[in-house]
């Protein structure tokens, strides 16, 4: 593999004649009249090409991205007054080359003929500088001239440089504008300056035929030819052609793609011999097609195989010079002409082959419809970093000139001066060679590193392997991996250690207990719990829930706040052998009981306020009620009732269709994950077997998460299981920044598990040395989302912990990979411009797989979905065995999941998150399916139809935004009952977390679909950022009011909020809260529990509250009556402290 520079830009214009014959073969010429010499009383009209050009240059007179340099080397005795002369003579005998550009008092864009004249002329000495540092200046100097803009209005469009390197060694350089240059008119300029160059030279006139046509009669023949009927039917064509296909291909690219796209590319080139060539084309024989048809067949499949996409499009130039009557002519003759792959049903390679020869012999009969026209009819605008319709080119080189290879005496050489520039993502050139082919691939260096564009060559070598192999094989089943690759995965997957025997939670707890009963357990407030003390109340609840008949993996249901009441819950349900099921009292009453029936628990365990929220049939044990009853049990432990292979825990995450799953977790994945993550924390070498508890004994570790999700279990079972303390952080500390600071500062922590987002909260936008106290001492923790390199920098600054990203879905239980983030890895990442960082390799008993949508493995660098298998598979979805036999699937000889997330190894084995394959998405640490809110929606009965996407805001931060369309017709609801944002928002609210809830809600008259009657997201319209959805804008009425206004809109990003605008519904969420509670406190001196702004979520309630707490010593807060508790469980439900905690996710 070698670096190339092919080509300058204008050899994407060679044409094809291997095509051109066949399509002769197959009868197929083109319908063209004669052209004959234009009117000259006027000026001639731009072609379309030129015009495009044209509106390019006035769009940015500065540019040089259509500059076409050619160089070449002369050795021997140059005649420079001839080769001058012959120059001059070129501009005389093609006027295009004496043309400058204008638009007509008719307004039309037009082409001005300039009288003849002499060449634009420079001559350079440069044998004054040593031998060495000669062809540098020449190349530096050469470049400058190359950098230099043409004014198109006034420039002749060509310039001729003349480097003298030696007294019989020459360097010649002309560079042109593409506005009258194509690949052609390269060798019909190079053929009549070699006749001119000897002719003048030996004293003769040269024989040169007079042209039948100027390029300004071609421009009117094809203004007056493409018109009318005659466009309409070629364009008909490409209407149909192109008909519902996408224009956008999703390369998996190394770098982020820029705003706007630059020219610079990289070249490498693979080359095939004599023999491989001949099966090629025996190949291509086998379906009628040619050599290019079936190089170009393998390259769709390339790109169909990296992208994903069942639909490919390559642009493919071509000579545009389908009279014979051009053939001599220098000008922008070239068109482009788009040829489709269609991959649908998964075709053999043979199918595929014969696909493409219809479509390039369909191609090329239509032709002569000008590129532009084809964009504008079909796509229209463009954004600036993609090539409109396609971006990808396949193209073949006609070789080297055969006629510039001497002028008389003088020897004419390469130089190399050849831009290496490209206008496309990857460009493809093919050049059959004497004994043998060569096959260089161009790519846009600003998104590819060169061995990416080797990789690819390599893929490309593959295919066409296989398919000489077998030209029957499914496109799907040609490997993509080579050995060396293979070998790679494999070693990324030797994660087999020994981590201890087979145990039970319980019986790793009870271990502890023995060996450190006086040690704090739990921490919660002023609670301390020592283990025996813990293990004694955990023995008394599990021996109550035996009497209540709890047994083995009998769902019971927990339904507590975070505290250490539930850490005893927890423990005790697992000791009577059942399994827990969290039940969020934040949860709206209707979720709470659809978890409790859908996990058929026989029992909750709560307390007596929170039970209120439940069924009223619902049997429940109460930890403060019944605490007298819970203290005659015994404490002593009971036999062991559950075996590795029991359940420990249900989670549920939300559902697609509506009704949320519950994830199934053995006692054998907790102990697992417990065991695994443990050695990462204590750096227990890879090839070490064990665990990494005993370096972990005494750690205090901080639970800043429910039970409702496994994302705090990272905290609390490596601590309860290796002898450390777990601090069990309430609501005000998680949620406070100030009371946060306090607490860790009087009690520091070893390690915590936390949301990126949540983390950034809390610390306030702290940096360096007064961020280091408030950091654990050993380790941070992120989960839940994506980490972004910006807050990754931020905790590094403080210099006094490591940082984990760590991730996983919860039917892997906890997490699968681990990335630890050190200031060289967040270099290397923003140096690429990565958004996200890397969420790493497997632990140890666990498995990763990145595979296409036929389950093939993946090479490195290529998206796909991600599979995990190992030892954290859950037992899959409590009593849906349907839809555990669709996501736990069988896969290279064990069970895996199927994450449904997309991902891509990178060349170190790390794994990089990229998006989901669905509609599932990941909102502040939450995992919502967004499917699930659609239902919601369309059980109103006002509501036909309804759409629900996610959205990025200007900040970054991700929003639920949904789209309703009203009932109409005999089943409209009366006009008073027409639903309106804020009606919807209230029916979502009685049945969805109400972390689920969108952020705003927008009246659409109808979705707007694409041509295959799918929804067409890219046409809904954005969330506006002025007033808000609710209908009912009331003006501030005090300086309170103004004052907490003015906050909201700041940081809510609203451009009008009235007082009584719901914080919710105008997208507000705990993260959100905090920054308006730390602009409040800064504004009005006093401090607010995040708590207040739920209970009084209007800017009216708040100003209130706001008020009193100025009076008072102490900022003052709601009293909790029935109505302000349910206020109260709205804002622990989206309170940071919790994200992806109700209902499950990944980690």
């Amino acid at each position: 593999m070698t670096e190339s520079h092919v080509s300058s830009a204008d050899d994407d214009m060679d044409d094809f004649d291997a095509l051109a014959a066949l399509l002769a073969a197959e009868g197929i010429e083109s319908t063209s009249d004669v052209i004959k010499p234009r009117d000259r009383s006027r000026p001639a009209p731009m072609s379309f090409a030129q015009e495009l050009l044209w509106l390019i240059h006035r769009g940015d007179p500065a540019g040089t991205s259509y500059n076409v340099a050619r160089s070449r080397r002369l050795v021997g005795d140059v005649d420079t007054a001839a080769l001058r002369r012959a120059f001059d003579a070129l501009l005389e005998r093609h006027e295009v080359l004496r043309t400058t550009y204008a638009v007509s008092d008719q307004q039309q864009p037009v082409q001005i003929v300039r009288a003849p004249q002499a060449v634009e002329w420079r001559e350079h000495d440069v044998r004054h500088l040593p031998q060495e540092a000669r062809e540098g200046e020449v190349a530096r100097l050469a470049r400058e001239a190359t950098d230099r803009p043409f004014d198109l209005t006034v420039d002749v469009p060509l310039r001729v440089e003349l480097f003298r390197t030696g007294d019989a060694d020459y360097v010649l350089v002309f560079e042109s504008h593409h506005i009258c240059f194509d690949g052609w008119s390269r060798d019909v300029m190079f053929r009549e300056l070699r006749v001119l160059y000897e002719a003048f030279s030996n004293g003769v006139t040269p024989d040169l035929a007079p042209l039948p046509l100027q390029f300004g009669d071609y421009a009117a023949w094809q203004r007056e030819e493409l018109q009318g009927e005659r466009l309409e039917h070629v364009l008909a064509y490409w209407r149909a052609e192109l008909d519902s296909a996408s224009f956008v291909l999703e390369l998996p690219t190394d770098f982020p793609r820029p705003s706007k796209s630059g020219s610079e590319g990289v070249t490498r080139t693979m080359q095939f011999d004599a023999p491989f060539v001949t099966a090629l084309k025996q190949l291509g024989q086998s379906a009628d097609a040619t050599l290019y048809m079936v190089l170009l067949a393998a390259y769709q499949t390339v790109l169909h195989r990296v992208s994903g996409q069942p639909d490919i499009l390559v642009g493919s130039p071509v000579a545009g010079r389908s009279q014979s009557q051009t053939e001599a002519l220098i000008g922008y003759f070239a068109n482009t002409i788009v040829q489709r792959g269609r991959f649908a049903g998964n075709p053999t390679f043979r199918e595929l082959l014969t696909q493409v020869r219809t479509s390039a012999l369909g191609a090329f009969d239509n032709q002569d419809a000008p590129f532009e026209k084809i964009v504008l009819e079909l796509q229209g605008a463009q954004q600036v970093s993609r090539s409109p319709v396609f971006q990808v080119v396949f193209t073949q080189l006609n070789g080297a000139s055969e006629t510039f290879s001497s002028l008389g005496s003088v020897q004419v050489r390469p130089f190399g001066l050849e831009s290496n520039e490209t206008k496309f993502d990857l460009t493809l050139f093919m050049s059959e060679r004497e004994g043998g082919l060569e096959l260089a691939l161009r790519a846009r260096a600003e998104l590819f590193r060169p061995r990416s564009v080797e990789r690819m060559l390599d893929r490309m070598k593959l295919v066409l392997e296989a398919a000489v192999a077998n030209a029957d094989i499914r496109v799907s089943d040609i490997p993509l991996l080579t050995e060396t690759e293979r070998q790679k995965l494999t070693g990324w997957n030797s994660t087999s250690r020994n981590e201890g025997a087979p145990a039970t939670l319980t019986a790793l707890f009870e271990a502890q207990v023995l060996r450190v009963p006086e040690r704090t357990a739990v921490r919660a407030n002023a609670e301390l719990l020592t283990y025996a003390a813990l293990n004694a109340r955990a023995n008394q609840l599990a021996h109550m829930l035996r009497a209540r008949g709890v047994t083995d993996n009998q769902p019971v249901g927990l339904a507590l706040d975070r505290s250490a009441d539930a850490v005893v819950a927890l423990l005790g349900i697992l000791k009577a052998g059942g399994c827990y099921v969290p039940i969020p009292p934040e949860l709206p009453a209707a979720r709470q009981a659809q978890q409790v029936r859908e996990s058929g628990a026989r029992v909750v365990v709560t307390n007596t306020a929170l039970a209120a929220a439940l069924p009223a049939n619902t049997a429940t044990v109460l930890l403060d009620a019944g605490a007298t009853e819970l203290s005659a049990f015994p404490t002593d432990n009971l036999p062991g009732a559950a075996t590795p292979q029991s359940l420990a825990y249900v989670l549920y995450t939300s559902g697609s269709t509506g009704t949320p799953k519950g994830v199934a977790v053995t006692h054998a994945n907790a102990v697992h994950y417990a065991r695994a993550v443990s050695r990462v924390l204590a750096d227990v070498p890879a090839t070490t077997d064990g665990d990494g508890f005993a370096a972990l004994d005494g750690w205090h570790f901080g639970l800043a998460s429910t039970l409702g999700a496994d994302l705090g279990n990272t905290s609390l079972l490596p601590s309860l299981l290796a002898g450390g303390t777990l601090h069990v952080l309430d609501t005000a500390v998680t949620t406070e920044p100030a009371r946060y600071a306090e607490y860790v500062r009087g009690n520091p922590l070893d390690l915590l598990k936390i949301t990126p987002n949540h983390v950034q909260a809390l610390l306030g936008g702290k940096h360096g040395a007064e961020l280091a106290p408030l950091l654990p001492a050993r380790w941070i923790v992120t989960g839940g989302e994506a980490l972004r390199p910006a807050v990754a920098r931020m905790l590094l600054s403080a210099g006094t912990c490591r940082v984990l990203n760590h991730y996983g879905p919860t039917e892997t239980t906890v997490g699968v990979c681990t990335f630890e983030v050190t200031t060289d890895s967040l270099t290397a990442v923003t140096t690429e411009g990565a958004q996200t960082m890397p969420v790493g390799r497997p632990l140890a008993n666990t498995h990763a797989y990145v595979v296409d949508n036929f389950l093939n493995e993946l090479p490195p660098g290529i998206p796909g979905e991600l599979l995990i298998g190992g030892a954290g598979v859950a037992e899959g979805y409590l009593n849906r065995p349907e839809l555990t036999a669709e996501r736990f699937i069988q896969f290279a000889d064990e069970r895996v999941y199927r994450t449904g997330d997309r991902v891509r190894r990178l060349s170190d084995g790390a794994i990089e998150f990229l998006s989901r394959t669905d509609d599932q998405v990941k909102v502040r640490g939450y995992r919502v399916e967004l499917g699930e809110i659609e239902e919601a929606l369309r059980l109103h009965a006002g509501v036909q139809s309804a759409a629900v996407v996610l959205h990025a805001d200007d900040a970054g931060d991700a929003q639920i935004v949904a789209y309703a369309v009203p009932r109409t017709g005999s089943y409209a609801v009366s006009h008073t009952d027409r639903p309106t944002p804020h009606s919807l928002h209230e029916w979502l609210g009685v049945s969805l977390p109400k972390y689920m809830l969108p952020s705003a809600i927008i009246m659409l008259d109808a979705r707007p679909l694409t041509p295959n009657g799918k929804l067409d997201k890219r046409a809904l319209p954005e969330p506006d950022g002025g007033a808000s959805q609710t209908d009912r804008y009331v003006a501030p009425r005090s300086e309170t009011e103004q004052e907490l206004v003015a906050i909201w809109v700041e940081v809510l990003k609203k451009e009008r909020i009235g007082v009584q605008d719901d914080f919710l519904e105008l997208g507000g969420h705990s993260l959100i809260a905090i920054r308006v509670l730390g602009k409040i406190s800064k504004q009005f001196g006093i401090r607010l529990a995040l708590r207040s702004l739920f209970d009084a979520p209007t800017v009216a309630q708040l100003a209130e509250l706001v008020d009193a707490a100025r009076k008072t010593a102490a900022p003052a807060a709601p009293a909790i009556g029935v109505a302000s508790r349910n206020a109260y469980r709205l804002g622990k439900s989206i309170s940071v402290g919790t994200p992806d905690e109700q209902n499950g996710g990944k980690t």
